[in-house]
Parts: structure tokens; C-alpha cells; sequence
């Protein structure tokens, strides 16, 4: 008999006559970017998005999403799905059955933001829950016009093949502002007590119920507490809630916190929070004794062992991930197999929902996510095994390792440090890291599993690449900090970010007060490590006046309230000399400062070392550099152009 060492998510589970394979859901992600901006209903990019994740061995691959507000101009930064056209139809339907082909159940996520319907002329009204400007307060008839769109949605939903609805009913959405005390201000039946502000989310249900019976499964996402403090939507009331919302509903979704109270870094749970950090509310709900149906719980799940412990200890019945599925969607199968080290750890850097600022939708630490249909078709066969040397022993390095020797290469990776991992090693000691450190970690394992040949200690010279004969290289020597024209920023008390973590490391970090210059998110990074993990003294002085200013907004609100509390931060400054235990500077109005500093820290960007790189163009038939030693980027260049460089061998 098959045995895993994980019983409780494994058991399988029944709930409205539907059998559900294990207890792992992948959450809603949206797939805006792989949608063409006339695109309404899903392309063959999508189905095989989808079909991956349902390969990968969750139970519930969940659409995400059906926009309810779907009267709206179509916008070039969301997908514009529509399900209400019969003709998208054979188009949805090819989506749920590529789920069904790997035993997993479809579910279509719908929400709505806001809500707009036209008139009998065709004129667009706006509403909101309290009429706020610009907008009508929604009325009663309203109220019946939207739950009857979310009955007909789910009607269709129905139609196209799929097991079961998710309404969206928290995080700040309509259906949660109107149930929120502190959102919902009205004074008349909709407004005021529980009982009345829950008859929007009551009409909604009841409509669906109306129309599909029992033929649907219904999950609903409630916020647990949207964190906006007692006068706010908190446990209670989400209890009190749910125990009505039960007889019309078969799961739970119990998350947490709200867009209109600045809380989405603990909704996405960042570096900052522990994994699994919102299952509390879960386990609130199940020990009221008041909710009969099954509970889910998510929010930064992704280690098998944690997720198993949520579920044997009853805080729970399902777990759901959306970022843990996007990094490894082969993760739930791997956790089946025993094959915990081989999942790919996701960094949490929330790329994946960086909409409206890429073009692209990708990973971190998948490169192959987003491209699925993609991939296939550039792929170039491999016809000869080649000697592969890789230079530089960084993630983009290590992961263009990997990748070749996986495609039957022998891979030689000369390093000269003596260790792997590039710039990320820090990861190590900043807390806030853990999740890179994991990738790190992951990484390292994987290489050495992989058959490549690493040479540390081992500075890479033409003369020595080319004694070993190659077929191809692959330069990975990533970049070297920018050292501007400041006075004194040669001197003995300037250090690069990275140094600052290598000296740490070795316990000769002994200075007190630290002057950062740049306050991009290494800066930043690095001030929250200096002076919350070492209590030092830190100011950090930054010529924008936004400080990580290139990192995603959820994070970036994370990463600053920890600068709030413990760094001194001088934006629109720039600093104008580095001198003895101090720096001079112009701050924001135009006056010359100076701050105290026993060491000053660049953190100014980086420039990619290409001359170093170009030395060893020629030695082989194919040379190609990537990462940081192309163009200074992030993990995600990094890993991306490791693979793809691999790929073409």
C-alpha cells in the first residue's frame, strides 16, 4: 500500500458528492498577462498555465478571475474574461477539461472590485456601497441586478465544466465593504447592525442557489479579520457571518486583512511574517464549534510539514496556496513522493502579482512559469553533448549549471570564492530572507545532485577556461558596485551592502553607526538587517524621493514600516562628501548636513563587470552572458537567463 508521510493532506475528501483527491487547493492567480488585451475567455497560454498546476497534483485548480464588474472598458492591465457570451464557451471548456485530464477539480473565482451597469439608454452608471463621489449608493434593485450576474456567471460556470464557484467576499471587495462596521457607514436596511449588511452577500448566495441548486459547489472568501482594529470586521463578526452564510455555501475561505485599510502585506504575507501567519483566524472558526462545513485556510503555505501539522491539528480542513503552486507546480506531487528538498522555494517577492508594471507574467525562481506553451517550441534539441564551463557560481550561474547538465551537458562551474551564491548569500543572516535562503539552499542541493563538476576557490582566467576545452561557456561573473564621484568614497570606513554581510558573517562588524547611500531596496534591505538584526545606529540618504522605490508595492509598504520604526531616513538628499566618522550632505530643502557614521555603506546600484566578461569570448564556439554580468537585475534575470542559456545548447 502507497503510504506519505503527510496522512492528513493526503486523505481525500468529499464534499457535495464531489471526491476531491487530497486536501490542497492552488489559489487564485490571476493570468491577466498571458491574455491578450481582447482575449475573453481563456487562450492556449492559459489552459496550459492551468494544466501545469494541475499536473503538479493539486485537487482544485481555481480560475482566477471572473471580473463581476464586467460592464466596464476593457483594461489594458487586467484580463477581460467573459463568461456571460455563450459563444467564449468552447473556449472555457477546453480550460476545465485540461483540469479534469489530471484528476483535478475546476473552480471559477468570482469578484468584483466595484460595480457598474448601463441604463435603458445605455449609459453607464457607477455604484458603491455608500455612494461615495462620483458614484450612486446602491439600491435594492441594484443589489437583485448584481446577485442575479453572479447566478447567471455561475449558470455558465456550470455550462463550461466546472465543478464549483469561489466567491470573493473579503479582502476589501465589494462584498466585504459592505459587510465592514468601519467601510459600510449607511443608515438604512444595508447598513448599521450584522444582520443588515450581511443581506448583499445573503442575496448574492440565494440567487446562484436559485438558479444552479446543489449542481455547484459554492467556496466563499471571507476576511477573518480585515485588521483594521475593533472597529473594524474581526473574528467575530466573521464567525457570526459564516454561521448564515453556511446553508448556502460548502467551503470556507478564511484569509485576512483589506485593500482599503493598507494591509496587503499580511493578506500576501511578505518576508517580514512567518509562513502560514493568517491560519489563526482558520482556527478560530473551527474551534467556535458554529461552522459545519469544511474550513480553508492560506496565506504563505508552501513546506508539506507545516501544512500537514495545520490540518492534524484540526486548525483547518483545507490548505490553499497561490505562490507556492506558481514556484513549483509540481509541489503537491513532490510532498506526495517524498520528494520535499526537490520543491523549487518561492522568495516571496510577489513579482507574480506585479501586474501593471511587467508586460510578463514570470517567477523568481520558476523560469519556465508563464511560458508553458511557450517553452516547448523554443527548446533547441540536443543533438551532441557538449563541455559546458560556467563562470560565476550566483544563482544565474548555478541555475544555467543545472539546467544543462539536466539536458545531458557535462557542466564545469568555476567559482572563486569559496562558497556559492553570488550576491543572495546574504540571505543567511537577514530573517527577513528566509524564504532566499531556502532557494539558496535548494539550489545548491540541486546542483550537486545534478552531476556538475564545482570548482570553488577557483578565479575563472582565459588561460585556465581554455585548458579545459570547451564547446560553450557562459559568463556569470555578475557586476561590481557603482562607486560615483564622491570625496573620500575610496577611503577605509566605505564598504559596499554585500561586505557589510560578509564582515557580519565573521564577527568584525563592530562599528555603531552606519551611513547608507542609496536607498533602493538593497539600501533599504540592509538598513532593516543593520538595525534590527545587529541594533545598530542607520540613516539612510537617498537622492528620489521614494525610497525602494523599484520594489512592488505590497512588500515595499512592509519594508517600510520597518524603516519607520528603527532608521533614519533622508530622501531627496545627496550626499557631497565621505569623510572621518561622518558624511556630508544637501538635504531635501537645499541645505548642507552633515550625519554622524563610523562606516558608510554603498548601496548605489551596479554596474556589470563586462570587461571581465568579454575576456573569454572566443574560447568557444558559444559564449553568452547572463545575470547581473549582462545587466544588473534581480533574481528573477538572474535564474530566467541561466535557463534560457542552457536551453540553446
Amino acid at each position: 500500500m502507497f503510504e506519505t508521510r503527510y496522512p492528513h493532506l493526503f486523505a481525500p475528501l468529499t464534499i457535495g458528492g464531489v471526491t476531491f483527491k487530497n486536501r490542497i487547493w492552488a489559489a487564485p492567480a490571476g493570468v491577466h498577462l498571458l491574455m491578450d488585451y481582447y482575449d475573453d475567455a481563456p487562450n492556449d497560454r492559459v489552459v496550459a498555465y492551468y494544466a501545469e498546476k494541475a499536473k503538479g497534483g493539486s485537487a482544485v485548480i481555481t480560475y482566477s478571475a471572473m471580473n463581476m464588474d464586467h460592464y466596464l472598458p476593457r483594461a489594458a492591465e487586467h484580463a477581460n474574461e467573459d463568461i456571460f457570451r455563450p459563444e467564449t464557451h468552447r473556449q472555457w471548456q477546453r480550460l476545465t477539461n485540461a483540469i479534469h485530464f489530471y484528476d483535478a477539480k475546476a473552480s471559477l473565482e468570482l469578484l468584483a472590485f466595484g460595480c457598474h451597469f448601463p441604463d435603458e439608454e445605455g449609459n453607464l452608471h457607477a455604484y458603491s456601497v455608500n455612494g461615495d463621489e462620483g458614484t450612486e449608493m446602491m439600491d435594492e434593485a441594484v443589489m437583485r441586478r448584481l446577485a442575479d450576474e453572479y447566478a447567471l456567471a455561475a449558470e455558465n460556470a456550470l455550462k463550461c465544466g466546472f465543478d464549483m464557484i469561489l466567491i470573493h467576499g473579503g479582502h476589501g471587495l465589494l462584498l466585504s465593504q459592505i459587510l465592514s462596521p468601519k467601510y459600510n457607514t449607511r443608515t438604512d436596511e444595508f447598513g448599521g447592525s450584522l444582520v443588515n449588511r450581511m443581506k448583499l452577500p445573503l442575496m448574492v448566495l440565494k440567487a446562484i442557489r436559485q438558479r444552479v441548486g446543489r449542481k455547484l459547489l459554492i467556496e466563499y472568501r471571507i476576511s477573518g479579520d480585515e485588521l483594521a482594529g475593533p472597529e473594524g470586521f474581526t473574528i467575530k463578526d466573521c464567525i457570526d457571518v459564516l454561521e448564515v452564510l453556511q446553508d448556502y455555501i460548502d467551503i470556507a475561505h478564511v484569509s485576512a486583512g483589506s485593500f482599503f485599510n493598507n494591509t496587503e502585506h499580511i493578506t500576501h504575507p511578505t518576508g517580514f511574517l512567518p509562513a502560514g501567519c493568517n491560519s489563526y483566524l482558520a482556527a478560530r472558526v473551527k474551534a467556535s464549534g458554529r461552522i459545519h462545513i469544511p474550513v480553508l485556510t492560506l496565506g504563505a503555505f508552501q513546506e508539506p510539514a507545516l501544512m500537514e501539522k495545520i490540518l492534524a491539528e484540526g486548525q483547518a480542513d483545507i490548505v490553499a496556496m497561490a505562490r507556492g503552486t506558481i514556484a513549483d507546480a509540481s509541489l503537491v506531487n513532490k510532498a506526495r513522493d517524498g520528494r520535499e528538498d526537490e520543491i523549487i522555494p518561492c522568495i516571496r517577492c510577489l513579482h507574480c502579482l506585479d501586474y501593471e508594471r511587467f508586460n510578463e507574467l514570470s517567477c523568481s525562481v520558476n523560469p519556465e512559469l508563464g511560458r508553458e506553451w511557450l517553452l516547448p517550441r523554443l527548446k533547441q534539441p540536443v543533438t551532441k553533448k557538449k563541455r559546458v564551463v560556467v563562470i560565476g557560481g550566483g544563482p544565474g550561474g548555478m541555475q544555467a549549471a543545472i539546467t544543462a547538465a539536466n539536458r545531458g551537458h557535462e557542466v564545469i562551474l568555476l567559482e572563486k570564492k569559496d562558497r556559492l551564491g553570488g550576491k543572495i548569500i546574504f540571505a543567511r543572516q537577514a530573517p527577513f530572507k528566509h524564504d532566499l535562503d531556502r532557494f539558496l539552499s535548494w539550489q545548491i542541493r540541486t546542483l550537486e545532485r545534478s552531476g556538475v563538476e564545482v570548482r570553488l576557490n577557483t578565479a575563472a582566467t582565459p588561460e585556465l577556461v581554455e585548458q579545459l576545452q570547451p564547446d560553450a561557456i557562459i559568463a556569470a561573473l555578475g557586476a561590481v558596485s557603482a562607486r560615483p564621484q564622491i570625496d573620500g568614497i575610496n577611503s577605509p570606513g566605505v564598504m559596499t551592502a554585500i561586505e557589510v554581510y560578509e564582515k557580519a558573517a565573521k564577527g568584525q562588524l563592530q562599528d555603531e553607526s552606519f551611513v547608507i547611500l542609496g536607498g533602493g531596496l538593497v539600501g533599504c534591505e540592509t538598513a532593516v538587517y543593520l538595525s534590527e538584526t545587529l541594533e545598530k545606529t542607520v540613516t539612510i540618504i537617498e537622492m528620489k524621493p521614494e525610497l525602494a522605490s523599484e520594489e512592488f508595492s505590497i512588500p515595499r509598504t512592509a519594508l517600510i514600516q520597518h524603516l519607520d520604526q528603527t532608521v533614519t531616513c533622508l530622501t531627496s538628499s545627496r550626499c557631497t562628501g565621505i569623510e572621518t566618522h561622518r558624511v556630508t550632505y544637501i538635504d531635501e530643502n537645499g541645505r548642507e548636513m552633515e550625519a554622524a557614521a563610523d562606516r558608510v555603506i554603498l548601496a548605489l546600484g551596479m554596474q556589470a563587470d563586462a570587461d571581465t566578461a568579454e575576456q573569454f569570448r572566443g574560447i568557444a564556439r558559444e559564449f553568452v552572458r547572463i545575470g547581473d554580468c549582462a545587466a544588473p537585475g534581480t533574481v528573477r534575470t538572474a535564474v530566467r537567463s541561466g535557463y534560457d542559456a542552457a536551453l540553446t545548447l
